[in-house]
């Protein structure tokens, strides 16, 4: 029941954007650029106990509005993430993975005039520049067998939505967004002797500004 009274309002809201036809609509294309910060975490299973890592992400936006409010987006990023563990009370181990991520999604616009929401969801793919582990471990406690082991890949697919304000002037458009992104891959080999995961599986949840110009 819950869920029918979620998803109602959002059907409805996708289903005005689709059908609202304006016969003065002309194609337009946006390029931009955008900052903001990462919250991330993994999803263990079994579970760990977790704080949300904090880092950076920015790039650059393209999006085509090919039809009344419907479009295409395509972004650039880079964008940390990674996930802290929490160990006994004092100690943590932290894996800061830097990477190049590439989200393709659907645009789906409601307004026309200075002020507009852009819902936005669709797949990404990610590839690992660079991680860094750092750890502090209390005296009373070893090692987690998976600390310094490689991950299984250096690609990662998922899937990413979010939600944007944006106020359009006459210099661009600026906006706040916010999103959410669930990788289907796992960072880790499943279910190896030495250590054992049925899922590790990134989730983000990114805050940020952005900035485009409309062509």
């Amino acid at each position: 029941m819950q869920k029918r009274i979620v998803i109602l309002p959002v059907f409805l809201l996708l289903s005005c954007i689709l059908y609202a036809r304006d016969p003065l609509f002309k194609p337009t294309t946006h390029i931009g650029i955008h900052g903001g910060v990462n919250f991330s975490a993994v999803s263990f299973n079994p579970s760990l106990k977790q704080s949300l890592l904090t880092s950076n992400a920015f790039g650059i936006v393209f999006r085509h509005v090919s039809e009344p409010n419907i479009g295409f987006q395509l972004e650039i990023n880079a964008a940390g993430k990674g996930w802290k563990e929490l160990i006994d009370s004092v100690g943590s181990y932290t894996r800061r993975l830097e990477t190049l991520n590439i989200p393709v999604t659907a645009a789906f616009i409601a307004g026309k005039k200075t002020v507009r929401f852009a819902f936005n969801i669709g797949p990404y793919i990610s590839y690992l520049r660079d991680e860094k582990e750092t750890i502090h471990m209390p005296e009373t406690a070893s090692p987690r067998p998976h600390y310094m082991k490689p991950l299984v890949s250096n690609w990662e697919f998922g899937f990413t939505g979010g939600l944007a304000a944006e106020f359009h002037t006459g210099i661009g458009a600026f906006a706040i967004r916010a999103s959410y992104s669930h990788a289907l891959t796992n960072l880790f080999p499943l279910n190896r002797d030495e250590f054992y995961f049925s899922a590790s599986r990134s989730q983000v949840i990114h805050a940020g500004v952005m900035y485009f110009y409309t062509f």
